[in-house]
Order: structure tokens, then C-alpha cells, then sequence
């Protein structure tokens, strides 16, 4: 997956976040809310595995740390970055514009600040 659709991708699972939890502010009571929408985008991130049967258990959690850790560290990275722009426009006392606003543009600039991710 292009960078450029992974930061989009965690961007869509903040978005979600966001709006689940503006939904709460409004009927804390609810519940019918669910965090499907941020699933569906989480699991789109992490690759399939492929796990021989026979493996025991320690092959089998050194397996997933091989498989695995690569995606999350990626995704870590990704929020630090996203983070670090929402902070960035925090910390500037910049009220002219919301978080909102902010991951928005990022999504829409995605392609323009990683022009040379390639597919994987």
C-alpha cells in the first residue's frame, strides 16, 4: 500500500474517532454506536499473514513480531506524524482552524508529501 493511502487511512481512523466521540457528547446514553467503520480501516493496514501450522508457539510469536512489526511501526509513525501536525497547529494558537480541518488537508496533500512512496 502507497503511504500516501496508509496516512489516509489513519487519517479516516481519526476522523471516525472523532465523530463517535462528538456522538457521545451529544446522548452520552447511546448505544448504538459501534467502532466498525475504524475496523474495516485498521484492518485494511495490516497484511495477511501466512503461518505454517506446525509452528509452536514461540515460532509462532516470533512469526507475527516478523510479520507484524513492520505494520505497526508504521501505523506508530503514522499517528506520531499526524499528531505532531495537529500539535503543530495547536501549539501556534492557530484558532482559525480545527483538527478537522487540519487532517483534511493532509488527506487531500497526501499525495503531494509523499510523492515517491510506490506500491508495496
Amino acid at each position: 500500500m502507497r503511504d500516501s493511502d496508509f496516512v489516509r487511512r489513519v487519517i479516516g481512523i481519526l476522523t471516525e474517532a472523532k465523530e463517535l466521540r462528538s456522538r457521545l457528547e451529544e446522548d452520552p446514553d447511546r448505544e448504538d454506536l459501534s467502532a466498525q467503520n475504524m475496523r474495516v480501516l485498521l484492518n485494511e493496514l495490516v497484511p495477511d499473514l501466512a503461518l505454517p501450522a506446525e509452528l509452536t508457539p514461540a515460532q509462532l510469536s516470533e512469526a507475527l513480531s516478523e510479520q507484524l512489526g513492520p505494520v505497526f511501526e508504521r501505523i506508530a509513525g503514522v499517528f506520531s506524524l499526524l499528531f505532531l501536525a495537529l500539535a503543530d497547529v495547536h501549539d501556534a494558537g492557530r484558532t482559525d482552524v480545527s483538527s478537522a480541518d487540519v487532517l483534511q488537508d493532509l488527506a487531500l496533500r497526501a499525495d503531494e508529501l509523499w510523492p515517491e512512496d510506490e506500491d508495496e
